[in-house]
């Protein structure tokens, strides 16, 4: 400060319209504004392709080139915003302090002229002076070379801080520029000449995978979760870039004002005709950036309103689909319901005939049990057919899990089968003498127990057969692997009459 006042530097004019605490716009807000459509840009495309194809929502061509023009207009508006504070003739009345730092440089190297030859003029005035009078010319030449000096220095230092200026505004205006740039070459889809990226479209009544309406649904949910949050970014971005609109309007509107006073009478306010042009053209040079800037801000503003109304159309569409699905998949449960009602009602039934109808203890127990198997396994066939889209590979796995089964337990099925073959019809009861041939040899008794894999008998011996106190325990497999005989019971023979 001390060397500017020093130098006697030339004081600030009088701020211009367009002064620099004017600019409705910063560096720094240009690139924040900038950003956050760029964001908005990324977060459309993951919700677009996440939501693609369901609910007959597709996101198409044109619903990516509306977003793909939107961020264009954005880049469009920042590259306008940076004219505006960067370009000579806005901002800080650029021309106007380049042509008034250049009238001080020339009236400085005009009074250094003049300096100069002044000086001259006294040092040979000098030579030829009387003593009394050269003491007088020797302090005006010294004070002449001095003020010379001082106009050097002056003119040295004005130069110098211009060229700063100049390099610093340059170098500040490249950068943003090649910000700008830089984030426009970062996003693919905006390269000249770039196709549209694909889309892959699924079909609405594509079943996905097992249980395919539930995890449709869940699908469907998350993209509507995706379009909530795409919608309060929207509506961000709405409001930015509506406000950055009014703020270029207002700051339009007294420009212009100004420009029709300047165009009605040059002179007004006391301003000589050099001035009142000079300042009619720096607003006008004003009022061309603002208007750059303007047009671009309509476009994104309306692109932006209409990908919103889109965006609310396809929050409905995904909220039908997804109520769509809601009742098909109640339908699909009340019909298992019915079926399972059915099912049991037809058990039901089954039982209360076995129990009125079938008076033999064993054959009432084998219906039983077979009603038991036959409800389980229908139940289970209702489930897994009415919940399975994929039955080819169902059957497959069924396939080989049977055949799995069936290896690990083909003793237990053996049994199991053994049991039908004794409990049928022409087969033994409880109380029946029997004969069994094995690999473990011959063994006679009587049935006590004839369980569902395993028979119990009360071993006999001898002739007559009687009870040796023991019990055997046999696996109904022996029906299929050894002998079986069924031996008549022996009938008492009644006591002999008295003889007379």
């Amino acid at each position: 400060m001390a060397a500017v006042s020093l130098l006697g530097a030339a004081p600030t004019p009088e701020r211009n319209p367009a002064s620099a605490s004017d600019l409705p716009f910063t560096t720094d807000g240009i690139m924040a504004s900038l950003d956050q459509v760029l964001d908005w840009y990324r977060q459309a495309r993951i919700a677009m392709r996440s939501a693609n194809g369901l609910a007959g929502v597709v996101f198409g061509p044109a619903d990516e080139q509306t977003a793909r023009h939107l961020v264009e207009r954005g880049f469009d508006t920042a590259r306008a915003q940076a004219a505006l504070i960067g370009r000579p003739g806005t901002g800080p009345d650029r021309a106007g302090a380049t042509e008034r730092a250049g009238a001080q440089r020339e009236q400085l190297e005009g009074a250094i002229r003049r300096g100069e030859q002044e000086l001259e003029r006294l040092q040979r005035r000098m030579r030829t002076a009387a003593p009394a009078q050269r003491r007088t010319l020797e302090r005006e030449a010294l004070a002449r070379r001095n003020q010379l000096d001082l106009d050097r220095v002056r003119f040295d230092f004005i130069a110098r801080l211009g060229a700063a200026d100049s390099s610093l505004s340059a170098r500040n205006d490249d950068d943003l520029a090649h910000r700008i740039q830089a984030l426009h070459d970062a996003v693919p889809e905006l390269a000249s000449g770039a196709a549209p990226a694909a889309t892959t479209v699924t079909s609405p009544d594509t079943p996905v995978g097992p249980g395919g309406p539930i995890r449709r649904l869940l699908a469907l949910q998350r993209a509507r979760r995706g379009l909530d949050d795409l919608a309060v970014t929207t509506g961000r971005l709405e409001r930015a870039v509506d406000r950055d609109l009014d703020t270029v309007r207002n700051e339009l509107h007294p420009v212009t004002g100004r420009l029709r006073a300047l165009a009605g009478d040059p002179t007004a306010e006391g301003l000589t005709l050099e001035d009142s042009e000079r300042q009619f053209h720096d607003l006008l040079e004003r009022a061309k950036r603002l208007a750059a800037i303007v047009i671009p801000l309509r476009e994104q503003s309306a692109l932006a309103h209409r990908f919103a109304g889109d965006l609310q159309g396809w929050q409905r569409a995904v909220d039908r689909q997804s109520l769509q699905l809601l009742q098909t998949i109640g339908l699909d449960f009340a019909g298992v319901l019915i079926a399972v009602a059915a099912i049991l009602i037809g058990a039901l039934m089954w039982r209360v005939a076995v129990v009125r109808y079938v008076r033999d203890h064993y054959r009432s127990r084998l219906l039983l049990m077979i009603r038991n198997v036959v409800v389980g396994v229908a139940i289970g066939l209702v489930i897994i057919f009415h919940f399975t889209t994929e039955l080819t590979a169902l059957v497959t796995a069924l396939g080989f899990a049977a055949a799995g089964i069936a290896l690990a337990l083909q003793n237990v099925i053996l049994a199991v089968a053994g049991y039908f073959s004794m409990v049928a019809p022409n087969g033994i009861r409880v109380g029946d003498r029997v004969g069994l041939q094995g690999p473990f040899g011959y063994v006679h008794g009587e049935v006590l127990e004839i369980g569902f894999v395993r028979i119990r008998l009360r071993e006999l011996a001898g002739e007559p057969r009687k009870p040796t106190g023991r019990t055997v325990v046999f696996s109904n497999s022996v029906v299929f692997t050894g002998s079986f005989f069924k031996e008549p019971v022996p009938r008492e023979e009644p006591p002999a009459r008295a003889a007379a």
